[in-house]
């Protein structure tokens, strides 16, 4: 939910008391889409490197479809977006077709493919 081409509207740095540790407040704008997030994140105060990271808004969790979806449907269809999630493109194609092809077999679409 990170990946994208952002650009830094904002940057702030707070230090954290009692320690060399710098806290690091960005506000970023997605080049696609125009959203904006703001990344709260610090790096390690003895080697530098990234430490952890928090993303504003929270990314949406998906664990329910919409109540008139048959469940069928429904839990193929949240199978498809959770893969998306964690890039799992092969399988994500294969849960989204898997929901169509419920579908339109709910609808007496007949054949042996989509098309």
């Amino acid at each position: 939910m990170e990946m994208g081409k952002f650009r830094t509207v904002f940057h702030a740095e707070k230090n954290k008391p009692n320690s060399d540790k710098r806290l690091n407040f960005d506000t970023l704008e997605c080049a696609n889409c125009n959203g904006y997030v703001m990344v709260l994140w610090s790096a390690s105060e003895y080697d530098g490197r990234l430490n952890d990271y928090r993303i504003l808004p929270w990314p949406l969790q998906i664990n329910k479809y919409p109540e008139h979806w048959p469940e069928r449907i429904g839990t193929y269809w949240l199978q498809a977006q959770r893969n998306i999630l964690d890039e799992n493109w092969d399988a994500a194609a294969v849960m989204a077709r898997s929901a169509l092809q419920i579908t339109l077999r709910d609808h007496q679409a007949t054949g042996n493919s989509l098309k």
